[in-house]
């Protein structure tokens, strides 16, 4: 139960202006996710000046071209980083009328090359059960191989005609 109302009552639908900040984010299992790029409070002062920063790029969701489905993609640029390699996953979170933000679909973990394009990003996608307007949003995650780097999940969202 959340806020007094079954669990099972809320249902898919467009996030209303200004609830990023009382938004709750659930993985497949419903547990709570933490979205928040929080830096560690014991990491010292040189540990923070040796981060990177690769920029984590992504697309807003969509339809998918080959089908009805809800698609997201992931890639990175290198930034201030030195290296020339990240490991990149995005995933996929469908809004509820409980506040909720829940995982619909991950990509695999992919090693790549900062750039992007078709052959040079990750790929999450979740067929839709109906073709509702619904809130959607597409988070990034790039972890630069050899080095540290920031811990940002940056998002797009979009209101996509897809409803899981």
């Amino acid at each position: 139960m959340r806020d007094g109302a079954p669990a099972d009552a809320a249902v898919p639908g467009i996030a209303p202006f200004g609830s990023d900040g009382t938004a709750v984010y659930l993985d497949g299992t419903g547990r709570v996710l933490d979205m928040g790029a929080a830096k560690d409070s014991d990491r010292t002062r040189e540990a923070s000046a040796l981060e990177c920063t690769p920029v984590s790029g992504r697309d807003n969701p969509h339809r998918s071209s080959t089908g009805v489905a809800a698609s997201g993609h992931g890639w990175c640029q290198k930034g201030n980083c030195c290296n020339d390699r990240a490991k990149v996953f995005n995933c996929l979170y469908e809004w509820f009328t409980d506040n909720t933000w829940r995982q619909q679909a991950c990509s695999e973990t992919k090693t790549l090359k900062p750039g992007g394009g078709s052959t040079d990003r990750t790929a999450a996608r979740r067929d839709c059960r109906g073709t509702q307007r619904t809130s959607w949003r597409n988070h990034v995650e790039v972890d630069v191989i050899g080095e540290i780097d920031t811990g940002e999940k940056p998002l797009s969202q979009a209101e996509v005609n897809c409803r899981v």
